[in-house]
C-alpha cells in the first residue's frame, strides 16, 4: 500500500513540476535553484532540463504505483 500511495505522489509531483514549468509563474520560476539554472544554462535548456525531470518523476512514480518497481 506505501508503494502505491508513493508512486501517485512522486506521478503528482511530475505532473506538478511540468505544469510549474509550462505556466514559468514567478514563484516556482523566479526561486534561487531555478534563477541560477537560468543564469547559467539559459531559459530553454533549463525548460528541457525541467520537462525531462518531470517525465521521469511520473513515469517512476506510475511503474511504482503499478507495482513493477519496488
Amino acid at each position: 500500500m506505501a508503494s502505491i500511495v508513493g508512486g501517485v505522489l512522486l506521478a503528482v509531483m511530475g505532473y506538478f513540476l511540468a505544469f510549474m514549468t509550462y505556466k514559468k509563474w514567478s514563484l516556482f520560476w523566479s526561486s534561487v535553484n531555478t534563477r541560477l539554472l537560468r543564469e547559467y544554462l539559459g531559459d530553454s535548456v533549463t525548460s528541457t532540463i525541467l520537462y525531462v525531470l518531470s517525465m521521469v518523476f511520473f513515469l517512476l512514480g506510475v511503474l511504482l504505483a503499478a507495482g513493477v518497481v519496488h
